[in-house]
């Protein structure tokens, strides 16, 4: 008993220290493929809209390790917080350099009009000015970690409002998904897994909506 717990001990320790330090965790895109005819749509704007605090009183609510909350460059990247298994934030985690949040919601965005026979198209594409404007606001992109005594939890989730001046669109509608999954430890590879299964959730809830709409009509 005393080399078992000499051991979970060594393993805590070990991975405490990981979770103090900044993580880095791709995450999937979607192949972007138009259909050859069908309303076409542009993306004018993609605003992340998260509110990042310094000390938030929930894990749920982003924050970041140094304080960072207003360095753009790092809160477009960021996507989740470590904590230890008492629930004291430690290290985040953010997306690699040249990915944005705002880059893995409009894939995922325009992944889900092209499977539903919608085109998006961007400046270098024909038809381009005449296509329907579309904007995105980011309410919610976030994972964090909720401690328990046998096993820990990853959560993540997101919450995407999308507006554009057509029928069903004009005032606005929310994509939102969220996903937990219980663990022994919240590795990287763990935190990756839940965080591409609540991106998988949202691209399923965007197919869903938009395949039981008509944008675009009249």
């Amino acid at each position: 008993m005393k080399i078992k717990a000499a051991f979970l001990i060594a393993v805590l320790i070990i991975l405490s220290g990981c979770a103090t330090s900044r993580g880095v965790i791709d995450v999937e895109e979607e192949a972007l493929i138009n259909p050859d005819n069908g309303f076409a749509f542009k993306f004018v704007r993609v605003t992340d809209k998260r509110d990042f605090q310094v000390s938030p009183r929930q894990a749920e609510i982003p924050s970041l390790k140094n304080n960072e909350i207003d360095d753009d460059s790092i809160t477009s990247r960021a996507i989740a917080r470590k904590r230890n298994t008492y629930g004291k934030a430690l290290g985040d985690i953010l997306l690699p350099e040249g990915k944005t949040v705002m880059s893995i919601v409009e894939n995922r965005l325009a992944n889900g009009f092209q499977e539903n026979g919608y085109r998006i198209l961007y400046p270098e594409d024909a038809g381009y000015d005449s296509a329907t404007p579309v904007e995105v606001d980011i309410k919610k992109f976030w994972g964090w970690f909720s401690p328990g005594f046998w096993s820990i939890g990853i959560n993540f989730q997101t919450s995407i409002l999308v507006i554009a001046p057509v029928n069903g669109l004009e005032s606005g509608v929310v994509f939102e998904s969220e996903v937990q999954e219980r663990f022994q430890v919240a590795s990287g590879s763990n935190w990756e897994k839940v965080i591409n299964s609540s991106l998988r959730e949202l691209s399923k809830e965007i197919q869903r909506a938009l395949s039981t709409s008509n944008f675009g009509s009249n």
